[in-house]
């Protein structure tokens, strides 16, 4: 994780009516920072987001009307704003927000790779994206999960590996939200990109890569990519290869050789979020992890037992 946060030039006032009550939760990775800002009962903030990146807000509740940039925004829209740029930014009452801030050199990797086109046109500071309200919700929710799992592994010694797919997931969720214009790729080529991205997901499992790295790994768009995905298997590629590391843990938990506890097995497999973990589990096995683990153990046990009963 980096040793600093990204620098933001701020200024706050309080408005509205009441004593002040907030708070910053925040995380900063190697590349990005992501956090989230609760106050109440409003606020005008003024002053730049931080330099050379995009600052991407989701609200998660919202008692009062949003303002940004001289103009409100609509409920469920998120808040953007570009590098430099005064925020400007308004909140008429007791808000929650969920923040990413994203290079922008990583903004225009991923658009590359997963739209084709090389950034965010500044276009979208001037207009609403048109995203539902539950998606903003949604994608909202995903961002506090994805915070709670880096706050609870903060002191621990997080693999690289999963520390780039928490970032892969962070960037996915909130730039996911940009449409795209991208034609597919024929059926038959679609077909061999399927076969490579099985290969690809089931050398994965210990790792898990991003929608990002499938894209650039196998050369094609994303639209591409699902749809050669769910034409092969049914599923689009993030649900396929969370269901391949579902099936490597319960291989783990019925052979415990060297993980001999839940949490040692959902971490090899890039869980970091165990509730999040064991309720995937149990949708896709009928049980618990630790009751596939207990059940395991027995059978490796008894043998030992019933030797000890003939001594």
């Amino acid at each position: 994780m980096a040793g600093s946060p990204v620098a933001w030039d701020q200024k706050y006032d309080h408005i509205g009516r009441g004593s002040f009550d907030g708070r910053i939760t925040q995380v900063v990775l190697n590349t990005l920072q992501v956090g989230r800002v609760v106050y109440r009962p409003g606020i005008m903030q003024r002053g730049s987001a931080p330099t050379g990146s995009w600052a991407i807000g989701l609200p998660i509740s919202v008692e009062g009307s949003l303002h940004l940039r001289g103009r409100q925004v609509a409920a469920g829209q998120p808040l953007v704003v570009g590098p430099c740029a005064d925020i400007a930014f308004t909140a008429n009452g007791a808000t929650d927000l969920a923040l990413v801030a994203i290079p922008v050199e990583q903004i225009e990797r991923w658009m590359w790779t997963r739209r084709g086109a090389t950034s965010i046109d500044r276009k979208y500071l001037d207009r609403a994206w048109t995203v539902a309200e539950a998606e903003i919700a949604r994608r909202g929710a995903t961002l506090l999960r994805l915070l709670g799992s880096l706050l609870r592994s903060a002191k621990a010694d997080i693999h690289q590996n999963v520390l780039g797919a928490i970032e892969g997931a962070l960037v996915d969720t909130v730039l996911g939200m940009v449409p795209s214009s991208e034609v597919a790729e024929p059926l038959h080529r679609r077909a061999r990109t399927a076969m490579k991205l099985r290969d690809m997901l089931l050398g994965s499992v210990e790792a898990p890569v991003s929608i990002t790295a499938m894209c650039e790994s196998l050369g094609v768009r994303e639209r591409t990519l699902f749809l050669s995905c769910v034409e092969a298997f049914g599923r689009p590629p993030k649900r396929l290869l969370l269901e391949l590391r579902l099936n490597a843990a319960r291989r783990a938990l019925t052979n415990p050789e060297v993980e001999r506890t839940v949490t040692a097995v959902a971490a090899r497999f890039g869980f970091l979020h165990f509730g999040h973990f064991s309720a995937e589990y149990v949708r896709q096995f009928g049980e618990l992890p630790s009751v596939t683990l207990a059940k395991a153990l027995g059978a490796v046990e008894s043998p030992n037992r019933a030797w000890a009963r003939m001594r």
